[in-house]
């Protein structure tokens, strides 16, 4: 009796060991659960914005995550591709001598031979030695009042195009070849994107949402349970409301949007958009008020959100499916707003205020 009695307390002691470490272990994980922090500064005009998914073991690491980044944006902004910063790599690069060749850096390389890239396959409609039209009707560095005559944007317009400038990737140069002004607004941030991203990764974080004016990328959860959701907003001047939304399903991509109803001037009761058309020297002037893009990347899905509002509501649709895109398009009617969407974004797409 005497032994089993023994017996017995070993066993209740035993149970109660293997309890306490059972609670041990769930209150561990309780307390190192992934928490969702928030890390958020300015850059190139705007502001960024990073969610990431930290845990106990890297915790530690996101206040340098948070100084990496900060010194990585400077760096792409004002260091390189700032048009309002004269001593940038871009700016130099524009007063530059013609024929000259300009030592400059990988990222500056990277982002000129995406941007010709993207200019032969979107037809011409995404083209980055657009600043001196961009300029023309004063919507960079220095501000314009009124509407340029035909005789200003044609003389602008013999300062155009992407076989205008030269890369040399393996010695690391940039030639421009005509008196162009290269303008990177519709990738730089795209591209400023992706590269927080990949500091993100390196620091060992690899589930978050970057953010630089509008320009957005993710990467898987925001919780085990819980993907990373976007809203589409309804064009206007308003307060921002969403039109639609969209699931990342725990994916990783690129999401960038453009519109004509940010940024604009009026005159004689008529709407000027900064959204450039190359071929025509002139505003885009069509319905299709606003696009958005997922893809691999934010730079490229930067440059071909552009390059759709330029497209217009007709054939920037029929482009994007041709080529297997995953785009969405707000168009401006009468009565409101129409939108469509091609196949490729259809997974993604949560709900719709707007119906087609």
């Amino acid at each position: 009796m005497r032994e089993f009695i023994r017996s017995h307390y070993r066993k209740a002691l035993t149970v109660a060991a293997v309890g306490a470490f059972l609670w041990l272990i769930v209150y561990q994980r309780q307390a190192a659960a992934p928490v969702v922090e928030e890390l958020s500064g300015q850059t190139m005009g705007t502001g960024w914005h990073v969610q990431v998914v930290v845990d106990a073991a890297h915790k530690d690491k996101l206040a340098d995550a948070g100084a990496a980044i900060n010194a990585a944006l400077l760096r792409l902004d004002k260091g390189i591709f700032s048009t309002y910063a004269a001593d940038s790599e871009l700016s130099r690069l524009n007063v530059a001598a013609v024929g000259k060749p300009q030592p400059v850096s990988r990222e500056l390389l990277e982002v000129l031979l995406l941007a010709r890239t993207i200019n032969t396959q979107s037809y011409g409609t995404f083209d980055v030695t657009v600043g001196g039209l961009v300029n023309l009707w004063g919507f960079g560095p220095s501000p314009q009042n009124g509407v340029p005559d035909d005789k200003a944007i044609a003389a602008a317009m013999k300062h155009l195009g992407a076989d205008q400038y030269d890369v040399d990737a393996r010695a690391g140069t940039i030639t421009r070849l005509a008196d162009i002004t290269i303008d990177l607004s519709a990738i730089a941030k795209g591209y400023a994107v992706d590269k927080v991203g990949e500091l993100l990764q390196a620091a060992g974080f690899s589930n978050y949402l970057v953010e630089i004016g509008g320009e957005v990328r993710v990467q898987g959860w925001r919780q085990p349970d819980q993907s990373w959701v976007i809203a589409i907003e309804t064009p206007g001047t308003g307060p921002r409301t969403p039109i639609a939304r969209l699931d990342s399903h725990g994916e990783s991509f690129g999401v960038a949007d453009s519109g004509d109803y940010r940024n604009f001037f009026e005159k004689d009761g008529k709407r000027y958009s900064h959204e450039i058309d190359p071929h025509s020297g002139r505003p885009v002037d069509h319905t299709l008020t606003a696009v958005t893009v997922l893809a691999g990347t934010v730079a490229e899905a930067d440059a071909w959100a552009t390059a759709m509002m330029v497209l217009g509501p007709e054939a920037g649709p029929l482009l994007a499916e041709k080529r297997g895109m995953s785009v969405y398009f707000i168009i401006r009617k009468d009565d409101g707003f129409e939108t469509r969407h091609t196949p490729g974004f259809e997974p993604y797409l949560v709900t719709e205020a707007v119906k087609h």
